[in-house]
């Protein structure tokens, strides 16, 4: 596999889209894919997934389109708990064969937009030929450019609209935040499953020297999804950069989380076996230990 950095260029705006980055998408069309994506979730693959196997047939460069903020920010007042680390997400992207990626603004202007003027937007910047939606994909002012719509419009230019069936497990559509709320319950089997991966977060080593009095180390997640409090299940790495690769691993450890202080502390055993030079870390939560549910 590539280096994420060698497959995968970031755009930023408008002004990103307009730029000379995608002057031959422009020229030989391309596959876009647009949504916040957040986690990467299996519904999220399935669908890159499919612009991949157009993107390939018909010889089209790929294009995801995401926004900045997330657009709960605007809508609801807050940001939802990270499943994925930023650095981490880019590698993913490029390693499903995204080759270009740019987050929108989303503010009152993009809120407001009407989903036709939207799309027209996106298909003028980026030669845009195929377009890969999930059923529930709506676009624009009051989310009125659902897919029916947005076939229609589609075919009255030449422009193809590719459906993609929702992603299930346990009989259930996978989405970002039954996702948080499986972790949130500690049902840590239940969100991989839906992630396709262990629910990972991303810390740093706290103080000069990074340990406890009890001599376990702590590290500090901001922002991250996590479960109830409790002895987990670990395997710890180094947390992406943008020149690794793919599979990220690490080593099985156990530490005890606190949610509340945004604290884990590696047990004592662990603390030999970390990345040298500490740094970010990678931390997948593997499942809880049993009889060890905290304090």
């Amino acid at each position: 596999m590539q280096h994420a950095a060698e497959r995968s260029k970031r755009l930023i705006g408008w002004e990103g889209l307009a730029g000379d980055e995608l002057i031959a998408a422009r020229e030989r069309g391309a596959v876009v894919t647009i949504g916040v994506f957040d986690g990467l979730h299996r519904g999220h693959l399935r669908l890159l997934a499919a612009a991949e196997r157009l993107a390939l047939s018909a010889g089209l460069t790929r294009v995801h389109l995401g926004f900045d903020p997330h657009p709960d920010l605007l809508l609801r007042g807050s940001t939802p708990l990270r499943l994925l680390d930023p650095i981490e997400f880019e590698m993913r992207l490029a390693g499903a064969g995204v080759e270009h990626w740019c987050d929108l603004p989303f503010d009152e202007t993009m809120r407001d937009t009407p989903w036709e003027e939207f799309l027209e937007r996106v298909v003028d910047l980026t030669g845009a030929k195929s377009l890969v939606l999930s059923p529930e994909s709506a676009f624009g002012r009051n989310r009125e450019g659902r897919l029916d719509r947005v076939r229609a419009w589609g075919a009255g230019r030449g422009i193809q609209v590719h459906p993609v069936s929702e992603a299930r497990t346990g009989g259930e559509k996978i989405s970002s935040t039954s996702i948080r709320a499986a972790i949130a319950s500690g049902e840590l089997s239940t969100a991989a499953r839906a992630l396709g991966r262990p629910h990972a977060i991303v810390a740093r080593a706290r103080g000069e020297s990074g340990t406890s009095p009890a001599g376990a180390l702590t590290l500090e997640a901001e922002g991250f999804a996590l479960p109830p409090e409790g002895e987990y299940q670990l395997r710890v790495g180094s947390a992406a950069h943008l020149s690794g690769r793919l599979p990220l691993t690490g080593r099985l450890m156990r530490g005890l989380l606190d949610p509340v202080a945004g604290r884990l502390q590696i047990a004592p055993e662990g603390l030999q076996r970390l990345p040298e030079g500490g740094g970010r870390l990678r931390i997948a939560l593997l499942g809880r230990l049993a009889g060890r549910s905290g304090r």
